[in-house]
């Protein structure tokens, strides 16, 4: 069994152009360009670490069969035991050694478990609130401040609370696109060792995307970000970034005041929490210092935090120099089941391999506006902890 072949990058790079206009037109009208040129960036990028991947694949496999592991070995290298729709798939694209004719028959639970990935590898992804939806589907949200429960007679408090207690969002889809790279190579490993592949490279391709648009995303043929105002003025789709709040120290008073009270609803719930998401400079240079402790016997402890229930999440989708404050679980991030997986030639830059692009439904949005605060810590005084004196 082969690896994949590391040919020169000039030989890899021809005509840039034509691949980005070749690639437009397997897309729809809209957004096409600016996915076209993505993938092929990301492609020209990121190269060789997709032939590492695959030949990290194909070695592990070899040692897998030349040392017979066991289940709990091939567990802990994150190959599964399939479903029997899912060994239907693998093997017939193995039969054909492409996925070429077969992604009619690609089961949804594929996908499903890429999304169980993501959320175990990127703590973000595991706070927000994943649910598998149709392609089209209602979202019924509580109005806020809205009573949802009333002494008096049946009828009457039922209407009411239909009336005025709840919010339906029809909510659409949006297409996600990402692409799979895979040689021949891959289809000698057997379905489990394919599936453990084509996982670790959609979560991978996906992730940076999900996150972005999570924080982000504007709205606009995509989901809704947390920094965006629900309320604002929807301009070409769009919706506006939410006005920040200058948040002048990290002291208990400010953090109460700023970052705590507005998790209360206006004192309609009570605090249980708040999730703070930072980009990891701002992590490394102005909260490691208030986390890192020292103990009394000269070792350190770090991200302990003394205000109670507080986290901390990084992510380079957050802009630096800006921290959200919220629950990350009052974001909802629909995942239609409807997924397609087409093959294409035209970025066919490496001997023996084939790219296919994977296209998924999903939309999100924060459950409501104010959901998720948005701090300026530019000029933020972070002062962290003095050091105790030295152990006598």
């Amino acid at each position: 069994m082969t690896g994949v072949k590391n040919l020169d990058r000039k030989e890899l790079l021809k005509d840039k152009e034509s691949q980005i206009n070749a690639m437009k037109a397997a897309f729809e009208s809209g957004d096409a360009n600016e996915v076209a040129q993505k993938i092929v960036e990301n492609y020209e990028n990121n190269i060789l670490h997709f032939e590492d991947m695959m030949n990290q694949t194909i070695r592990e496999a070899n040692r897998a069969n030349e040392q017979q592991w066991d289940a709990s070995v091939l567990a802990s290298r994150g190959v599964r035991v399939l479903t029997n729709d899912e060994k239907k798939f693998y093997n017939a694209a193995i039969d054909v050694q492409s996925f070429d004719g077969v992604s009619a028959l690609v089961p949804p639970t594929v996908y499903e478990r890429v999304f169980e990935d993501l959320a175990i590898d990127h703590p973000l992804l595991s706070r927000v609130n994943f649910q598998r939806v149709g392609a089209t589907t209602q979202w019924v949200v509580r109005k806020d401040g809205a009573t949802t429960a009333f002494w008096g007679d049946v009828c009457e408090t039922i209407k009411e609370m239909v009336d005025h207690g709840f919010e339906t969002i029809d909510q659409g889809m949006y297409k996600l696109s990402g692409f799979l790279v895979v040689c021949k190579a891959m289809f000698e490993l057997g379905p489990e060792w394919l599936d453990r592949y084509v996982r670790a490279f959609l979560s991978e391709v996906i992730a940076a995307e999900l996150e972005n648009v999570i924080v982000t995303g504007d709205g606009n043929k995509k989901p809704i970000g947390m920094i965006k105002d629900l309320n604002g003025a929807v301009v070409a789709g769009a919706y506006p970034d939410k006005a920040k709040i200058v948040l002048a120290d990290f002291t208990p008073k400010t953090i109460g005041e700023k970052i705590l009270a507005p998790t209360t609803k206006g004192g309609t719930r009570r605090y249980q929490g708040v999730t703070l998401i930072v980009n990891p400079l701002d992590y490394a240079a102005k909260f490691f210092s208030l986390g890192a402790k020292r103990k009394d016997d000269g070792t350190w402890s770090y991200d302990n935090f003394s205000v109670p229930g507080l986290d901390i999440i990084q992510t380079p989708a957050v802009p630096t120099d800006t921290m959200i404050a919220g629950n990350p679980k009052d974001y909802f991030m629909g995942v239609a089941g409807e997924s397609k997986l087409e093959s294409t030639d035209v970025l066919r830059m490496i001997e023996d391999q084939r790219l296919y692009l994977v296209r998924q439904l999903a939309n999100g949005r924060p459950l409501d506006a104010d959901s998720f605060t948005v701090f300026d810590i530019t000029n933020t005084k972070f002062d962290g902890p003095a050091d105790p004196p030295p152990a006598p």
